[in-house]
């Protein structure tokens, strides 16, 4: 028999079908039991090295890891350091999905918190692969739409998007940015600098990104995210465009949000500006 192959879409998919019917049997649906997925999966998939165990492990380097043992199959690891349920549920789904899609490639994966989050646009490497699988399975679409379809999103929806699936509120606010229709750009910065930033499909096609990576940005003075004096504010407050983006018309308005993670020393913002609002650089013509 030949073995499947799957894409980090196509094993999602794959895997939803059975946790889908498995709720329609009446198990719980959300959030989901990683832990028991992964040792079950490899044997319903009639794969001859299924994952043997699933164990939290003293890797201070390492958020995660899969690794193959000779004659008996994979041994799935995350951080012994890790408090956190949903950094714990993602990380395993990660591991999970360098299983499901890249396991005849290598022997081990060791993966840091870094690789947790390869979402830029730039970044197609297994890692970027293993987040995309974990993202889609922990949060499915259909159902993660239904829970953040609201034109005036802020952290108050996305934390509770991120309770009822079990993932941390970074994981859901990642999702969000990259399937919203709105215009928005998610940032996570530390001491005062951009450590990502990503753009919606629809803020990017109107210049409203910032290119963070080999790169140091720091945050706009007069923004909430670099008033140090300013803790959180989770429904947001409306800001000058051109704070964030000095092209911007000089009217237009957006809405900056603010949340200070004290836990792990990051700050994350969410702009949400009018899906019109355009900050290109005005193009200088010179003479022909």
């Amino acid at each position: 028999m030949t073995e499947a192959t799957f894409t980090p879409a196509t094993a999602a998919i794959r895997l939803t079908h059975w946790l889908d019917a498995a709720a329609a049997a009446g198990l719980q649906r959300f959030p989901i039991d990683v832990e028991q997925l992964a040792l079950h999966v490899g044997k319903e998939l009639k794969w001859p090295d299924p994952i043997f165990k699933v164990v939290a492990a003293d890797i201070p380097s390492f958020e995660g890891g899969l690794f193959h043992v000779e004659d008996q199959g994979w041994a799935l690891l995350y951080n012994r350091n890790m408090t956190s349920e949903g950094r714990i549920r993602f990380t395993q789904a990660h591991e999970l999905g360098h299983y499901l899609v890249h396991r005849l490639a290598q022997h081990e994966f060791e993966c840091s918190q870094a690789d947790m989050v390869h979402w830029g646009p730039e970044m197609r490497s297994i890692e970027a692969e293993a987040d995309d699988f974990a993202s889609n399975l922990l949060m499915p679409m259909k159902q993660f739409r239904a829970c953040t379809s609201t034109s005036d999103i802020d952290f108050d929806i996305l934390s509770d998007a991120s309770s009822k699936f079990g993932v941390s509120l970074t994981a859901a606010a990642l999702r969000w940015i990259r399937s919203t229709e709105q215009c928005a750009v998610l940032i996570l910065s530390r001491d005062g600098f951009m450590d990502w930033a990503i753009s919606s499909d629809k803020a990017r096609a109107n210049g409203a990104f910032y290119r963070t990576k080999g790169r140091v940005v720091e945050l706009p003075p007069g923004s909430l995210a670099a008033d140090e004096t300013i803790a959180s504010n989770r429904s947001g407050d409306p800001i000058s465009l051109n704070t964030w983006f000095k092209h911007a018309h000089r009217d237009a308005v957006a809405k900056e949000m603010k949340l200070v993670c004290e836990n792990y020393g990051y700050t994350l913002t969410l702009l949400s500006l009018s899906n019109g609002d355009k900050v290109w650089e005005p193009k200088e013509w010179g003479n022909a």
